[in-house]
């Protein structure tokens, strides 16, 4: 009983980040990890059917969602920066409306890896900088997939008639563009050649980045 009552206390994000092993994890290994952490969230955050509202994220304590517009984000799509023990995460507000849910949900993956990434993730790369950070930005992609459009959902989605990528997208409030990727990573759609680029360069030609204190 005990115990119980103690992981009810835990915050949403630290029930999340529990997920993650205390020890250096293969790119594979961490790719499950953010679809397990995707999946627990939408648990942990009573969401059961598409499209995931935002509105419990955003009541999360210590956590704030900035909109502000493209020229203050110096390019990027999203950043999220961690203060005093407060998180901010900088949304691109020009950007269109499933693009700016699927940077919210690519920044969260930042803030659940929050003192736990450099241990977790510091094989990526083989002692590449920019390969570590292009890999944790693919998983971080991933998260936000995972958690925008978890796979029973869309298969579910499917099964039932719809089928078109642009009515999915509508109804996941996502991009087409991810819509598109997502359902070719999960069999649904054939994979032409053009389609077999990275899911990273589907969603945006700007990278989001995590920068922890103060802002760079």
């Amino acid at each position: 009983m005990g115990q119980m009552q103690a992981a009810n206390e835990r915050t949403v994000i630290e029930q999340v980040r529990d997920l993650m092993p205390r020890r250096p994890l293969t790119l594979m290994e961490a790719y499950s990890v953010a679809e397990r952490q995707a999946y627990k969230l939408l648990e942990l955050l009573d969401i059961q059917a598409p499209p995931v509202r935002y509105d419990k994220l955003l009541q999360l304590p210590n956590l704030e969602v900035e909109l502000e517009p493209s020229y203050l984000m110096n390019h990027f799509a999203g950043i999220s920066h961690f203060n005093k023990g407060h998180w901010t995460i900088f949304v691109d507000k020009n950007d269109i409306h499933g693009r700016r849910r699927y940077t919210l949900a690519h920044e969260f993956k930042h803030v659940i890896d929050h003192s736990l990434d450099r241990l977790a993730y510091q094989r990526f790369g083989y002692g590449d900088d920019e390969k570590r950070r292009a890999h944790v930005e693919a998983l971080c992609q991933h998260f936000a997939a995972c958690f925008l459009m978890p796979k029973t959902w869309v298969k579910n989605s499917w099964a039932n008639g719809i089928q078109d990528v642009y009515n999915l997208a509508t109804l996941f409030e996502v991009s087409v563009s991810a819509m598109d990727v997502r359902m070719r990573q999960m069999g649904l759609l054939e994979d032409a050649d053009e389609s077999k680029r990275a899911t990273s360069t589907y969603f945006r030609l700007r990278t989001p980045v995590y920068l922890l204190g103060e802002a760079v």
